[in-house]
């Protein structure tokens, strides 16, 4: 028997009460919902709620009535079945793992690419060049720009976020934001370091020393980013 688009989104809101916040997993799920239960209402020949009932537990959920009001909210009167996800948020956090080691692999291989670029070592020396140009006249100013160029990158994306081409909780974009965020909170930490231990500031070549060390792993933080972003939209595209 097949499910109504109705009926399957009524599972997607079902999954999205039940704690399953992000689109992409919620989607993986919706597929084995949807099959499960269009084979067990065939098979046993039963109703939608007792299948999707069926279903929920069989993921290792329990499951409760769900009340309401009645049309002159003097009763409560049952309207379905609702899941607390017990098993849902441990599946989401098992996920969080597998693309955490998927992003690890990713990443390294992306970075040992980028290491024979060409365009790698020309941007480098740009920025190299530019820094120490400027610093001539403002070592402030030198760094300021510094910063801007390393991280420039971080405005297209909230531009993109902003008109929507960038897919709203994703999990696997979440993940990979997770590479952006180590690095931007290192240039906090190592300079709060340092200040705590010797008692004085990071001077002007100690920073420049970590944007050009740090240049390319953040680079690659990006380029891992960006083709996150494409396959996820490409796939939200598919299914929305």
């Amino acid at each position: 028997m097949k499910l109504s688009k109705e009926k399957i989104q009524y599972i997607d809101t079902y999954l999205k009460q039940s704690g399953v916040t992000y689109w992409d997993v919620r989607a993986e799920l919706l597929d084995h919902f949807v099959m499960g239960i269009e084979q067990k209402m065939t098979e046993k020949r039963i109703g939608f709620e007792e299948a999707l009932n069926e279903i929920t537990i069989a993921f290792g959920n329990t499951t409760r009535k769900k009340y309401v009001l009645n049309v002159d909210n003097t009763k409560w009167i049952p309207s379905g079945t609702f899941s607390e996800g017990e098993a849902f948020k441990k599946l989401q956090r098992e996920k969080q793992k597998q693309i955490g080691k998927k992003n690890f692999k990713a990443y390294w291989k992306e970075l040992s690419t980028l290491f024979f670029s060409i365009k790698f070592y020309v941007e480098l020396i740009f920025m190299i060049l530019l820094i120490f140009t400027i610093s001539k006249y403002s070592e402030k100013w030198a760094l300021g720009l510094g910063f801007l160029y390393v991280f420039h990158p971080l405005f297209l994306i909230g531009y993109k976020y902003l008109k929507g081409e960038i897919p709203k909780k994703s999990l696997y974009i979440q993940m990979s934001m997770l590479g952006l965020i180590l690095w931007i909170n290192i240039f906090n930490l190592i300079p709060n370091g340092y200040r705590s231990i010797y008692d004085e500031k990071l001077d002007f070549q100690m920073y420049i020393w970590m944007l050009i060390v740090l240049f390319p792993f953040i680079k690659t933080s990006f380029i891992r980013y960006n083709k996150v972003c494409e396959e996820a939209k490409k796939y939200y595209d598919l299914i929305a």
